[in-house]
């Protein structure tokens, strides 16, 4: 029953200003319920976490003095335009703005995965690595995109999130010689994947279990029924865990090497992050003997 502060749902859609869905998927939250502009309210403003966590990422870089266009920032861009397609998609429901939102996923695993498997590579090897994660991927969207294939997105992109994860993990055992550094940030690596797991669940049940979730929803009314809103779940929950193995991997791969250290980073990573520089900084003051993420006093500033 709905109680005497919420608003109950419309009993009908809006005529929808984008016109009849032409996407071959629609998720669970009713279309166009709260305004005839927007197809899928919750699920639209929930896709700007991704844009925030991606801006957030290139300006704490553009305070240290690194270029907004840098390779380093790649997967931040990338977050940011899967942010955007998101958007576009959940607010139009076409066809073609699912195919724009299916492909900036793949696009900003791509810059991801480019960074972790040209780390530390001679230049022919990055090189090749590069050139089969760029081949790979554009030879995937390009048959997804002319057959409509929505499993294999899936699968692949789960499969990927896994390497993803794995990769980073190996980097932190081969690159990070403190024990306690190493699991502090195995501790975050664990975090992203739960977190990604949680929300991979979520999107399940918004998928199987709509029309419960639909009678729930119009049982409470709004706001409260926007807790129901799974998939926007899923974007909020997966721009986090995205976020955490973006900043993990630029720490690694970048940050600790070209002295831009690890604060400034965003919520969840920024403490851990921090804290490890707080400690090297110890470590460099002669109040730890082994601060450094390295396993040696750091030579690099603190910011």
């Amino acid at each position: 029953m709905e109680s005497s502060w919420s608003i109950p749902y419309r009993t009908a859609s809006l005529v929808p200003f984008w016109g009849p869905q032409t996407s071959a998927v629609n998720f669970c939250e009713e279309d166009y319920i709260i305004t005839h502009y927007v197809a899928e309210f919750f699920n639209t403003l929930t896709s700007l976490a991704y844009i925030g966590y991606g801006i957030h990422g290139i300006n704490r870089l553009r305070r240290r003095d690194v270029g907004p266009f840098s390779a380093v920032n790649l997967p931040y861009w990338g977050l940011i335009g899967v942010g955007i397609f998101s958007g576009l998609y959940h607010s139009t429901m076409k066809y073609h703005t699912q195919m724009a939102d299916e492909m900036s996923m793949h696009l900003a695993m791509g810059c991801v995965l480019i960074q972790l498997f040209t780390f530390q590579q001679p230049p022919h090897l990055a090189r090749r690595n590069a050139a089969i994660i760029v081949i790979g991927l554009a030879s995937f969207v390009t048959y997804h995109c002319l057959t409509d294939e929505f499993v294999l997105h899936v699968i692949l992109f789960f499969s990927l999130s896994v390497l993803v994860g794995q990769k980073t993990r190996a980097i932190i055992r081969s690159t990070v010689k403190s024990q306690a550094h190493r699991d502090a940030m195995s501790s975050l690596a664990t975090v992203a994947t739960c977190t990604a797991l949680f929300a991979y669940g979520l999107w399940n049940i918004d998928v199987n279990f709509c029309p419960t979730l639909t009678r729930w929803k119009r049982q409470v009314g709004m706001p409260l029924g926007v807790v129901l809103e799974l998939h926007g779940w899923w974007h909020i929950l997966t721009a986090i865990a995205s976020y955490i193995f973006m900043a993990l991997v630029e720490f690694l791969t970048y940050a600790q090497h070209e002295g831009t250290h690890g604060v400034g980073f965003a919520w969840p990573a920024k403490k851990v992050l921090a804290g490890l520089v707080a400690k090297e900084d110890e470590g460099v003051n002669g109040k730890a003997g082994n601060g450094s993420l390295n396993g040696h006093a750091s030579k690099t500033k603190s910011t």
